[in-house]
């Protein structure tokens, strides 16, 4: 399960932070602040240093995204998590950009909570919901789908170079020295951060706009299973 984690909570609703401040102390981790405010989030987090920030993305002095800008400059050390209702691609890459290590929206449930705060204190960046991409000219999509794809992690990217050659999970699952389980994980990652729906969307994507390298289909790995 691991070690405990220092949070700090931030959310414009009192209702919310009592919630995950109950379930997150339920779960063995320790809730420091809990606060409703950016300043107050910047405050919490530059004095108490801890592990993880959970916060939202509107408060009455100012924006989430703002917020973990500021945070990725000052205290660089704790990462930050985005919990949201919106869906769209445009807030999640902002965040992204920002210096947000995680991503989830808010219907993705308490045991996906946090096995992302753990993940993401494990230095992973982890994107959790769907989150669709506006419509828009293939000049506008090209650049938007290659920021997303820059936060795949190195596996990812192998598996999406895989899904581009057709191979099903028990082949990527033999090429890469991995479980089944941990293929469907991180495809599921693939789709996710992508905003696409289907394998199928995602190796055609990825093929017209260029996303993967040959190169990133490695070799079979014989020595063990790697994870």
């Amino acid at each position: 399960m691991g070690e405990p984690l220092d949070i700090v909570l931030a959310d414009d609703q009192v209702v919310v932070l009592d919630a995950l401040t109950a379930l997150l102390t339920q779960l063995g981790h320790r809730v420091v602040a809990a606060v409703e405010t950016c300043d107050a989030t910047v405050r919490s987090v530059s004095e108490l240093r801890p592990d993880v920030c959970v916060l939202g993305n509107r408060y009455p002095d100012g924006e989430g995204v703002e917020t973990i800008a500021l945070l990725a400059r000052t205290v660089p050390d704790t990462k930050v998590v985005m919990l949201t209702g919106r869906r769209d691609a445009d807030t999640m890459r902002r965040a992204l950009d920002a210096g947000a290590a995680g991503y989830i929206h808010k219907s993705r449930g308490a045991g996906v909570l946090a096995a992302v705060l753990r993940r993401v204190a494990n230095g992973e960046i982890v994107v959790e919901g769907s989150f669709l991409r506006p419509h828009s000219g293939e000049s506008r999509e090209r650049p938007q789908l290659r920021r997303l794809a820059a936060y795949l992690t190195h596996r990812e990217q192998q598996c999406l170079a895989l899904l581009v050659e057709g191979l099903d999970t028990s082949a990527m699952a033999l090429r890469l020295g991995v479980s089944r389980t941990t293929v469907r994980s991180h495809v599921q990652a693939v789709l996710t951060k992508l905003g696409v729906h289907s394998r199928l969307e995602a190796a055609s994507v990825a093929t017209r706009y260029g996303l993967v390298k040959p190169v990133l289909a490695m070799p079979r790995e014989v020595n063990g299973w790697h994870r």
